[in-house]
């Protein structure tokens, strides 16, 4: 006896699954998950840590424009964590420094850029110090239909190097990042001593 089958067109219609994007809530775990993971990497990895080293942790809130768009997001939200070492260092830098961001894009979507870098402390200025670094690295998040926004962006990762301008007073600093020809990133930082 045949099985009695039914015609597809019986059935009602389902929209193909469209793409939404994260909500804003589930980036900001996203992000607060992976600088709870820096900051835990420092026990792990007590080996690469020797005494003077020094761990920073940022938050970088808003991004400004050059030319702003209606496609931009209000708010950036980077979160960063980076070791400082006076290891490792040239063209007359005090330190290196190499770590993780984690961050909205220009156009919200989640991005990360992972990097290693110099860093210069410039002058003396209002009880603090003037300090300027150097990052390269790769960056990832910039997709569809964005994925053009930064140059060399293949596979969906781009080298990219961000100069930085702050100022440090004590473990607290303040600064400002190039953002290519697009604008500046600007944000605070706390550093903690990991071995004294």
């Amino acid at each position: 006896m045949p099985i009695p089958t039914t015609s597809n067109a019986s059935w009602p219609a389902v929209p193909p699954r469209a793409t939404v994007p994260a909500p804003r809530a589930s980036r900001l775990t996203a992000i607060a998950f992976g600088a709870a993971l820096l900051a835990s990497a420092g026990p792990t990895c007590a080996q690469w840590i020797v005494p003077g080293d020094q761990f920073r942790v940022s938050y970088g809130p808003y991004a400004w424009h050059f030319n702003d768009s209606t496609e931009h997001v209000r708010y950036n939200h980077l979160v960063s964590g980076e070791l400082l070492t006076k290891r490792w260092t040239f063209w007359g830098a005090e330190r290196s420094l190499a770590g993780l961001a984690l961050f909205d894009n220009s156009f919200g979507q989640l991005s990360q850029y992972l990097y290693i870098g110099q860093e210069w402390d410039l002058a003396k200025f209002a009880g603090g110090e003037v300090f300027a670094n150097a990052t390269f690295g790769l960056l990832h998040g910039y997709k569809e239909p964005y994925q053009d926004k930064i140059p060399f962006n293949r596979f969906g990762i781009a080298p990219v190097i961000i100069p930085t301008v702050g100022w440090r007073y004590g473990p607290f600093s303040a600064f400002a990042s190039v953002l290519g020809a697009n604008g500046f990133l600007f944000g605070a930082s706390w550093t903690f001593d990991l071995a004294r």
